[in-house]
């Protein structure tokens, strides 16, 4: 109890701390060097490499999963380093693992078991404060942190859900990825993502077909292809051709670019594709989230449409939606002009750090700029 009294008075301060050093404010390089040192080292957890960042000072500490989204970089994206070093000096211990595919924007049921596979270990381990994990992510790894949190085996050791930017449907996603189109409620409204989205795209969809040597062929194809371009990359018909009927409907669909056709098309995919497209679709779990969740994204995001995190909001109550201009998709962005957006930006921090320190009550609020 006295752990827990003194992490909830000095939330706002260490969540102060935690986003200037994020956000490298005036002043966080000062406030990085107070105090003892974090302990970064790589092992694996569950079988899966792992960066795991330890607090100064003695166990347990409070735990949490820290899941990246699509970059080259990894999980040693310098922001990611950054606030995982925060994390720690502010008493938490960060888990950081490698998931499969992720960092090339690919989200597969084996990336979805391996987040619950390192969640599940962090909250086993000892060292970890009331066997409670807080999930985090951004982008992809945001829509993991949601996903796992509604896992039967993880469920009720979720102290927090923390994302910045999520999807809630795949198959939103795929519209969205191939037609530039994607539906709100009722409505079909218009977005032009990033041309790598299909790229990403067809990774997680091809890694859900039947495993022979001709479709996983077709992964490393896919795999080699350059995520970062910002013209239309053409996809490996050939790949395609030679993993079957079930991969060439799949075909079918990421060359198409006519909304009209968009619906047959789904339709037309194995059965056991559309089964996965909806099992990593946080929107049909969202009613099993006992945790608070807490999802920050901007009002024109470039990837996912906030229709997608506002859609997730109302389809759970333990969910608060915090909207701000100070996100350029999953990365935060410091902005003197906008003190308003930054103290909006803060209370997501000083909320999410409480919640994976001492679990509040749980609520439903949305924030809108």
């Amino acid at each position: 109890m006295q752990r827990a009294s003194r992490s909830r008075l000095h939330a706002p301060t260490q969540a102060l701390s935690v986003l200037g050093t994020t956000l490298s404010l005036p002043g966080a390089s000062a406030l990085s060097r107070l105090g003892g040192q974090p302990t970064p080292s790589e092992t694996t957890v569950a079988g899966i490499s792992t960066t795991v960042v330890r607090p100064p000072g003695a166990p347990p500490w409070p735990a949490l999963v820290f899941m990246n989204g699509a970059t080259p970089d990894g999980r040693r994206h310098p922001t990611v380093h950054r606030l995982s070093l925060a994390l720690a000096r502010a008493g938490v211990r960060v888990f950081i693992p490698d998931l499969a595919g992720v960092a090339g924007g690919e989200l597969s049921p084996a990336t979805l078991a391996q987040a619950v596979a390192v969640s599940h270990a962090a909250s086993s381990s000892p060292e970890t404060a009331d066997r409670r994990v807080a999930l985090v992510g951004v982008s992809v790894g945001g829509t993991l942190a949601l996903l796992a949190a509604a896992d039967s085996q993880l469920r009720q050791r979720v102290s927090l859900v923390a994302c910045v930017a999520p999807f809630g449907d795949l198959a939103n996603v795929m519209r969205l990825a191939t037609t530039g189109t994607y539906r709100d409620g009722a409505a079909v409204r218009h977005h032009a993502p990033p041309a790598y989205l299909r790229i990403g795209l067809a990774r997680s969809l091809a890694a859900t077909l039947a495993a022979t040597e001709a479709t996983a062929e077709l992964c490393r194809e896919l795999r080699a292809l350059d995520y970062e371009s910002s013209v239309p990359v053409e996809l490996p018909v050939h790949a395609f051709d030679r993993a079957g009927a079930e991969a060439e409907r799949l075909y079918d669909l990421l060359a198409n670019s006519d909304p009209r056709r968009f619906d047959s098309l789904y339709a037309e995919l194995p059965a056991h594709v559309r089964e996965a497209v909806v099992s990593l679709s946080p929107i049909h779990v969202a009613r099993r989230l006992d945790a608070p969740v807490e999802i920050a994204t901007a009002p024109q995001d470039t990837y996912f449409p906030i229709a997608e995190s506002q859609a997730l909001a109302a389809a759970s109550p333990h969910v608060r939606l915090t909207v701000t201009s100070l996100l350029a998709h999953a990365t935060p962005r410091f902005d003197v002009r906008n003190v308003a957006e930054l103290h909006k930006l803060y209370a997501f921090f000083t909320r999410s750090f409480r919640a994976a320190t001492n679990p509040p009550r749980l609520h439903s609020t949305v924030e809108q700029t």
